[in-house]
C-alpha cells in the first residue's frame, strides 16, 4: 500500500480517461485492482486514471505493484496496457443480458442510454424479409384459358399412347387438357429471420442445435427457433 501522494503520473502517457466514471465506480464498488509504478521516482506505468480517481474519491493509499525496469521498458508496458484492451470486443447480446440483469447500472461505467442504444442495435441486426404473395402464372401465349380455370404453361404428353394429358378443343376453340393442373401454392407470406453471428456465436448455435436434435430427433430448425423464442418470452414476463 502506497500513499497516493508518493505517486505521480507518467509524463509520456498519451492516454486520457474519464476520471468521473472511475470515481463513481470506486464509490459504488470500492477500489479494486492495483496501480503499477516504476521503481525509479515512482511514475505510474499502469493505472494512472485509477490513481486519479482514488485521489479524487478521497483515498489515502492504493495498492501498487512496483516494477524495476528501465525507462524504455516502462514506456512499452504503458503503451501495451493502453492499446491491448482496444483489440477486444463485446458479445453484444451477452452484454445486454448482463446489463439488464442488474437492478441499476451505478458504478458499471454504463448508462441507461448506452443500454437503450445497445438494444436498438441488436434489434436492427435482425432483418425481417416478407415474401411477396404468390401470383398465379399467366396462361400460355396462344392458349386462351377458360373462365375460372388455370392452365399450365406447357401442355405435355406424359405417355406415348396419348391417353394422359390428352387435349381436346371445345366448340369455341378453347384448348383444354384432361389432366388437372398441379395444385398451386396458397397465396400468403413467409417470414425469414436473418441474424448476423460472430464466429463464436455461430459455433455455439451449431452446437446447441446439434444437442437439441440428438435429444429430440431431427426437429425442423423453425421449431427449434420458435421454442427458444417462446422460452425467452416466458422468462421475460
Amino acid at each position: 500500500m502506497v500513499a497516493v501522494g508518493d505517486l505521480e503520473p507518467h509524463p509520456d502517457n498519451p492516454h486520457h480517461g474519464d476520471v468521473g466514471v472511475i470515481v463513481a465506480s470506486i464509490k459504488k464498488n470500492g477500489f479494486y485492482g492495483s496501480v503499477v509504478a516504476q521503481k525509479s521516482r515512482m511514475p505510474i506505468v499502469v493505472g494512472e486514471h485509477r490513481w486519479r480517481g482514488a485521489t479524487k474519491a478521497g483515498l489515502k493509499h492504493v495498492p501498487v505493484v512496483i516494477i524495476d525496469v528501465d525507462d524504455e521498458t516502462a514506456q512499452r508496458i504503458m503503451l501495451a496496457d493502453n492499446r491491448l484492451a482496444e483489440y477486444g470486443e463485446y458479445d453484444d447480446a451477452k452484454l445486454a443480458e448482463l446489463l439488464q440483469s442488474l437492478p441499476d447500472l451505478d458504478g458499471t461505467g454504463w448508462r441507461d442510454d448506452d443500454l437503450a442504444d445497445l438494444l436498438d442495435d441488436l434489434g436492427n441486426n435482425i432483418e425481417i424479409v416478407y415474401d411477396e404473395p404468390t401470383q398465379p402464372r399467366p396462361a400460355p401465349a396462344g392458349t386462351p384459358a377458360l373462365a375460372g380455370e388455370d392452365l399450365d404453361d406447357e401442355l405435355e404428353d406424359d405417355t406415348a399412347d396419348g391417353k394422359d394429358g390428352e387435349e381436346s378443343a371445345d366448340g369455341d376453340g378453347s384448348v383444354r387438357t384432361d389432366a388437372p393442373p398441379p395444385p398451386r401454392p396458397k397465396a400468403g407470406s413467409t417470414v425469414e429471420l436473418i441474424v448476423p453471428l460472430t464466429a463464436a456465436q455461430h459455433d455455439e448455435v451449431t452446437g446447441l442445435i446439434a444437442d437439441i436434435r440428438s435429444r429430440d430427433g431431427e426437429a425442423p430448425l423453425a421449431e427449434v427457433v420458435m421454442a427458444a423464442l417462446r422460452t425467452h418470452a416466458e422468462r421475460q414476463r
